[in-house]
């Protein structure tokens, strides 16, 4: 049987998020008050309490204000759903440990929404020969609407997961975040070493052209597919951790 997956939250990035899911197979239920003029052509229905929407669901995806993941994505684990959580998962290692402890106990499919790691970069960056050994990261923009997160944990936040992802050690890893830059700037520089001592570099420009693609669409994908399959996710809730780990050591503050 398909499993039933509905998704909490509509605004700016939801919106984007929940068209791509309703493309690959629609939505059972929809819970948010933004963008409803804009999403009615895809005749969604939409459930006017989260916790209904939750109880006849088996996966949720929740994209709501940051500040809110700890706590929605705690009420969806607990009633043993399947979880996507969009970034950062929460805004405390403490939060983010306590849900990965949740999904486990539950043995749900967690997924944190670390949208890099499902695009072609992490797949060219992997192929890199040898152990990685040093990174940089660049999340330039020049304007942002975030309004409660600073330019690290609302942006940053994709680059330091890139870098768990490809087993960089976080002593040499260096971010640059900013939402109030001259020019836009998504780059990731990885090094890696063989066991001869031979230094391999590559720097992938997520906004070149040539590199433009719909990695949004292959993470849904491989939610959906994590889901049917019982598989354990590329970002899984351990990855989240280290993640927000990470991102306390690079910059403790959070807030704009």
């Amino acid at each position: 049987m398909k499993p039933r997956v509905s998704m909490i939250g509509t605004g700016r990035w939801g919106k984007t998020l929940l068209q791509k899911f309703h493309f690959l197979g629609g939505l059972h239920l929809v819970y948010g008050h933004q963008n409803r003029d804009v999403l009615q052509p895809l005749n969604l229905r939409f459930a006017e309490d989260i916790d209904q929407l939750i109880e006849e669901s088996d996966a949720v995806v929740v994209a709501t204000p940051s500040e809110t993941h700890a706590e929605v994505g705690e009420r969806v684990l607990r009633a043993k759903k399947d979880l996507f959580l969009e970034k950062p998962m929460a805004l405390s290692s403490k939060e983010a440990r306590h849900l990965t402890q949740l999904a486990e106990d539950s043995d749900c499919v967690f997924m944190v929404g670390h949208v890099l790691c499902y695009s072609t970069g992490f797949t060219k960056l992997s192929a890199l020969p040898g152990e990685a050994v040093s990174a940089h990261g660049k999340f330039l923009k020049t304007t942002t609407p975030e309004k409660y997160l600073n330019a690290y944990w609302d942006m940053g936040v994709h680059c330091v997961a890139l870098a768990i992802a490809l087993n960089v050690p976080m002593t040499q890893f260096k971010l640059d975040a900013s939402a109030q830059a001259t020019a836009n700037q998504r780059t990731f520089e990885l090094q890696t070493r063989t066991r001869d001592g031979h230094l391999h570099s590559l720097l992938w420009d997520f906004l070149a052209p040539e590199n433009q693609e719909d990695m949004l669409m292959v993470e849904c994908r491989h939610f959906l597919a994590c889901v049917k399959n019982r598989e354990t996710p590329r970002t899984d809730g351990r990855q989240g951790v280290q993640t927000i780990e990470a991102l306390e050591r690079i910059h403790p503050e959070q807030r704009a």
